[in-house]
């Protein structure tokens, strides 16, 4: 749901009551078009009031997030400080149901005189803005997106220009607007479906807000205009009118949807349209906001990290690739040189045939019988030619052995980097990825640049339970794999792990009385080789090769990268990621 008209009163409804009179202690400004107030309450309590100017995400509400704040603070926030520490919030307005906030705040000046100041968020979208104004002379003291009449005909947002309001779209009030009115401005519009009709209709109403309007009174958004009468037309206003009361009496049921434990949408009244796989309702609009954009703005920058990351992880692997491309070709050219050797072996056994001078010799070999040609350098003998052709086999011989350890080490190196690339993809939180990227800089494949926080507690391996009750454990990154496989599994425990696909490790916890791997219950066999499969590079395939042994058969050898490991006596299963068991175990996992 945009931040509209409707959230917008159920925001201010709630702080205007709650924020009256509170002190203004810091300012700080985390984002280019981030602001946040610290705010002292009665009683000593203190709060965090968010105001964003994003393009997508403008909004405002009471936080609780934790954001780390620039060591040199922007001017925007300089000036904020200047003219707003230490005043007392004294009405948040919003203007005729759209989407402009006024805060007037009440602080001390140059002289010592209490003076009102008013602090403007507009909240529309790629034009959002938060600009400080001077309510004695309508004059703009300065805003955290200036711009002048390049950029819009219509007004200027640059410090001593007066404070225009966004232009007028020429729609109703819902809050002054008759049913009469409402219905004449539908008609205006009759040509449209009435969900589109309303949203022409009202200042503040989203799209997806006239919708969710129609839904809740029982009528079809998709329904023409035109075709509605005055018992539809009745029932949506009324739906309207009622929503607009219920906010105004804070008595609206804020809440928030989840698709996929991720959420999707928020709204101050019930949504209908949506899929959904729960939904959670709160005390307060605030509250609600603040739960959703936590959530929303931590994902986004979970997505953000991941992105660079692999950005920089395929640079290094494309690296990798071309150069195991022309070490083979080097391998491929010195196994050809092998015949060397033969054409040796053949000029020593024939050298009386041939005399110095001779520019090529055609002789019987003597493994298939048939005639080679072998080319002569007349400057030399027949002998000397021998030695010559053995001397580039011996070359290539020796080339062959280096180039077979080149290989196997870059090869290795690959293996390690599509492995992180696995456990990037897969990461749940900001905790995992620091882990990875914890990682990835000790193996100096980037640069710790001593910016951000170490990871002070480590995550634990995803924990699963087996339709037969075993306890089933998985990997999250490289490092993790490493102690889960060889510090916390027993050595009678099952191991698991995709056959040469990059992946991560899995266990299977199993009681004493399990002596053979024919007593390990095949569900769970199942389940553990098809979680392998899931949190693999083949998680989109439907027929993956699993390996697994006992934890006794996996070792590490010494100087192997994290994760990392060689095993022996093993089986093969093919699992299915897409498994519907998978989907019970994930929804289930503890």
């Amino acid at each position: 749901m945009p931040f509209d008209g409707f959230t917008i009163k159920a925001i201010c409804s709630e702080l205007n009551e709650e924020l009256l009179d509170a002190r203004i202690d810091k300012i700080y400004q985390p984002e280019k078009d981030e602001v946040i107030l610290i705010l002292r309450k009665y009683r000593g309590a203190t709060c965090k009031l968010l105001i964003s100017s994003n393009a997508q995400w403008a909004r405002m509400h009471l936080s609780t997030e934790k954001k780390e704040n620039p060591s040199l603070p922007p001017s925007f926030c300089m000036l904020l400080r200047k003219y707003l520490e230490g005043g007392k919030i004294k009405t948040i307005k919003q203007v005729d149901f759209e989407r402009i906030v006024h805060i007037d705040i009440e602080a001390l000046d140059d002289f010592r005189e209490w003076k009102t100041k008013t602090l403007i968020c507009e909240f529309m979208g790629k034009h959002s803005n938060i600009i400080l104004v001077n309510p004695e002379n309508n004059i703009i003291i300065d805003a955290i997106k200036k711009y002048g009449s390049d950029v819009s005909s219509y007004r200027e947002v640059l410090p001593g220009k007066e404070y225009i309001k966004p232009p007028s779209q020429d729609k109703l009030n819902p809050l002054e607007t008759s049913f009469d009115d409402f219905v004449k401005f539908i008609w205006k519009n009759s040509e449209k479906n009435i969900a589109n009709a309303i949203f022409n209709t009202y200042s503040g109403i989203s799209p997806k807000s006239a919708e969710e309007i129609c839904i809740n009174a029982g009528i079809n958004p998709d329904m023409p205009a035109e075709e509605c009468g005055e018992y539809e037309l009745t029932k949506i206003y009324s739906k309207i009118q009622d929503i607009i009361s219920s906010i105004a009496a804070k008595n609206c049921a804020p809440i928030v949807i989840y698709k996929n434990n991720k959420p999707v949408d928020f709204a101050p009244f019930k949504l209908n349209s949506l899929p959904t796989d729960r939904h959670e309702f709160f005390d307060s609009m605030n509250s609600a906001c603040d739960a959703f954009f936590k959530e929303k703005m931590n994902r986004l920058r979970l997505e953000s990290i991941k992105t660079n990351l692999l950005r920089n992880l395929k640079e290094y692997l494309n690296k990798c690739y071309k150069k195991q491309e022309h070490l083979e070709a080097d391998q491929r050219k010195a196994e050809k040189n092998k015949k060397y050797k033969e054409w040796g072996e053949l000029l020593t056994a024939y050298a009386h045939k041939y005399k110095k001078g001779d520019t090529k010799a055609v002789l019987e070999d003597f493994y298939t019988g048939e005639k080679v040609e072998i080319e002569l350098d007349p400057r030399y003998t027949p002998v000397q030619n021998a030695q010559r052709y053995f001397k580039i086999y011996n070359k290539s011989r020796n080339a062959l052995k280096h180039l077979e350890s080149l290989i196997k080490a870059n090869q290795e190196e690959i293996d390690y980097l599509e492995s992180v690339a696995v456990a990037i993809r897969e990461a749940e939180n900001l905790e995992e990825l620091e882990e990875i990227i914890e990682e990835i800089e000790k193996e100096g494949y980037i640069k710790d640049k001593n910016k951000r926080n170490k990871s002070k507690t480590k995550s634990s391996p995803r924990r699963f339970i087996s339709s037969d009750g075993l306890e089933i454990l998985v990997g999250r990154n490289n490092r993790q794999n490493d102690i889960l496989t060889l510090k916390q599994a027993d050595k009678n425990d099952l191991w698991l792990h995709t056959k040469d696909i990059p992946g991560t490790h899995v266990i299977v916890k199993l009681p004493p009385k399990i002596k053979s791997i024919h007593d390990v219950p095949d569900s769970t066999l199942e389940e553990a080789a098809a979680l392998a499969a899931y949190y693999s590079k083949a998680k989109e395939a439907d027929k993956v090769p699993v390996d697994y042994t006992f934890r006794i058969n996996v070792k590490k050898p010494a100087g192997a990268k994290p994760g990392m490991v060689v095993y022996e006596n093993y089986w093969t299963i093919m699992a299915n990621p897409q498994d519907e068991r998978i989907k019970k175990l994930l929804n289930n996992s503890l």
